[in-house]
């Protein structure tokens, strides 16, 4: 897909992967509309984009509500048009134990990384039919192999995993593409807004591990749309682990995780 001139909704845009894909495809001169609820920070980026003389707009939007979310659609076509590729980013993240998981931080979690996709690409399929257009979810190479204290993150990205390969099927006779992209622990805020569990350290969450650049993933998934590829996943080295040796996996990360941060 050549994405000059192509309309790009990408949500989680205030920061991290979301705001890399924006000043990257806004640079191809892709028209990119950007949804968060930091409007301030949405602001700064529009600013940067319309000083390269790129057109973007901006609306202030919480994935986890439906009205919001069909708004933002709303007012892309009004202000160009149609829609031609959407970019499921936002995501929030939680660690801690199964034991002790609070079933309204797991609503949140569902609540962000599923149901804020389902509602985006909802409200978006009916014109990205017209455009033959290509749906993008940001999902997690956790999403192939759940770590302690991140199942329940892990959970909600297998679901996107599930949901993108039925998307796909069920669109493939309208032309309309998805793509679902894994990436691997990658440097953004999603850490400083992840949630704990009370007594585990918020330098155990993986704050000291060595981490995929930013603007190095977003150029990947960049590249995955031109190419329109069906599935990307990064770190496969974990998951040949896991397919071959799960049992050797199982040993290493409880030694390596479990034994260190649970100390009884």
């Amino acid at each position: 897909m050549d994405v000059t001139n192509k309309v790009i909704i990408i949500s989680g845009a205030s920061s991290g992967i979301g705001k890399s894909l924006a000043q990257l495809l806004s640079g191809k001169n892709a028209k990119v509309v950007l949804l968060a609820r930091r409007e301030e920070k949405l602001m700064e980026i529009e600013a940067e984009v319309k000083a390269a003389k790129h057109e973007v707009i901006v609306v202030k939007t919480d994935v986890t509500d439906k009205a919001q979310v069909a708004n933002a659609v709303k007012l892309t076509l009004e202000a160009f048009g149609q829609i031609d590729v959407v970019i499921n980013n936002a995501g929030v993240g939680y660690f801690g134990t199964i034991e002790k998981l609070p079933i309204e931080e797991f609503d949140r979690l569902v609540k962000t990384n599923v149901y804020g996709m389902l509602y985006l690409n909802q409200s978006a399929i009916p014109s990205l039919k017209k455009t033959q257009g290509m749906i993008v979810n940001i999902s997690s190479g956790l999403s192939k192999r759940a770590l302690p204290f991140l199942s329940a993150y892990s959970s909600t990205k297998s679901m996107v995993d599930a949901l993108s390969d039925g998307m796909r099927l069920e669109l493939r006779r309208y032309g309309v593409k998805v793509l679902n992209y894994c990436p691997p622990e990658t440097d953004t805020e999603i850490f400083e807004n992840t949630h704990n569990e009370a007594g585990l350290e918020s330098d155990q969450a993986g704050h000291h591990r060595k981490k995929a650049k930013v603007q190095d993933v977003a150029l990947r998934i960049v590249s995955a749309i031109v190419a329109e590829k069906r599935e990307v996943v990064e770190g496969k080295f974990l998951h040949i682990m896991n397919f071959f040796v799960p049992k050797l996996l199982d040993s290493m990360f409880y030694k390596g995780m479990v034994q260190k941060i649970l100390k009884d």
